[in-house]
């Protein structure tokens, strides 16, 4: 076994290499949204995604997509999992994901138009199993006005 330390940054995967990706769950009324993308080189069912340039913040990454895949329609934006892939040809993956709470679907566009799943329906969609997504999209943060009060006892057992 092997520390993960690598060399210089490259332009596209190399053998023994590692790339860390940034993948969006967008979230509409407790619906996971997907794409259809009818792209040649990617054509098929696809969640947001994109690798990050080497030094880049994720969270501004995940703005960034949620920019470009929704339109800019979010009320949220949290960090939700980070995952360890294997590639083929030798590499690894580092996966981090958001879930985008959307304020409302996003316009269709020439190569991509948006695909509501019915709610509580989950099919696998790329390196993801349905189960994740699931757990994703039902995971959300409470605002701090619905949270509960401490105990009035400051949380003391006597």
């Amino acid at each position: 076994m092997s520390r993960a330390f690598f060399g210089r940054p490259e332009t596209a995967p190399v053998r023994g290499g590692a790339h860390v990706t940034l993948y969006l769950v967008p979230v509409f009324e407790r619906q996971l949204v997907a794409f259809d993308v009818s792209a040649p080189q990617a054509r098929g069912r696809w969640l947001p995604w994109t690798v990050l340039d080497f030094g880049q913040n994720p969270y501004e990454a995940a703005a960034g997509l949620a920019d470009r895949w929704c339109g800019g329609r979010i009320t949220d934006l949290a960090l939700v999992d980070v995952m360890s892939f294997e590639v083929e040809g030798g590499g690894w993956e580092l996966a981090i994901v958001f879930r985008a709470e959307l304020s409302r679907l996003p316009e269709p566009t020439e190569d991509q138009a948006p695909h509501v799943f019915a709610e509580g329906h989950f099919d696998a969609i790329g390196r993801f199993d349905p189960v994740d997504l699931e757990r994703w999209v039902r995971q959300s943060r409470q605002p701090a006005a619905q949270q509960a009060a401490p105990p009035a006892n400051g949380g003391m057992i006597f």
